[in-house]
């Protein structure tokens, strides 16, 4: 009977264990993700580079889980930024780029368990979008300009340019 109690035991503090680590007993990833309807506007715009940005060439680490985000190569970021990841290459671009990005989807990434006490659980917009030879990137949409005046990217729709920044409207929700 001792020994079915220590099992019993063993499993339960195993569970609570994973549960507190990926905030689920199923998943074995701390991050959720979630496709969001961008608006009609900008799905119909193409986004261009307003100012000097970094294009780290590979998938964020953390994300090589997700279904989705996973399959994303490339991820934009302010110039400045690149300097934080001193172990992926990065590319250079700025205003003269001919690059002409196609938006294609929004998505949230969650972050869930313990994991969250470092930076919240989110969740993280991504703007998805599409070169012209179909590679794909994404922007964190909280650094598409840290700083009123650090904005990089320029949505030009039916309506006209926008500068894109963390308040850009993406989204109807």
């Amino acid at each position: 009977m001792k020994k079915i109690s220590a099992i019993f035991i063993c499993v339960i503090v195993l569970g609570g264990l994973r549960f507190c680590y990926y905030g689920s007993l199923t998943r074995s990833c701390i991050y959720t993700e979630n496709e969001v309807p961008l608006t009609a506007e900008i799905l119909s715009s193409k986004v261009r580079f307003i100012k000097q940005a970094a294009i780290l060439r590979g998938t964020e680490p953390g994300y090589n889980c997700l279904e989705q985000m996973a399959k994303i190569p490339n991820q934009i970021v302010q110039a400045e930024s690149a300097r934080y990841y001193p172990n992926i290459k990065s590319d250079l671009v700025g205003a003269d780029s001919t690059l002409e990005l196609t938006p294609i989807k929004l998505i949230d990434v969650t972050k869930h368990g313990i994991t969250t006490m470092d930076s919240g659980p989110g969740p993280i917009r991504h703007l998805i979008l599409q070169d012209q030879a179909g590679v794909f990137y994404q922007v964190a949409t909280v650094s598409l300009g840290i700083n009123s005046g650090d904005e990089y990217l320029q949505a030009i729709g039916p309506s006209g340019a926008v500068i894109l920044s963390p308040d850009t409207k993406l989204t109807e929700k």
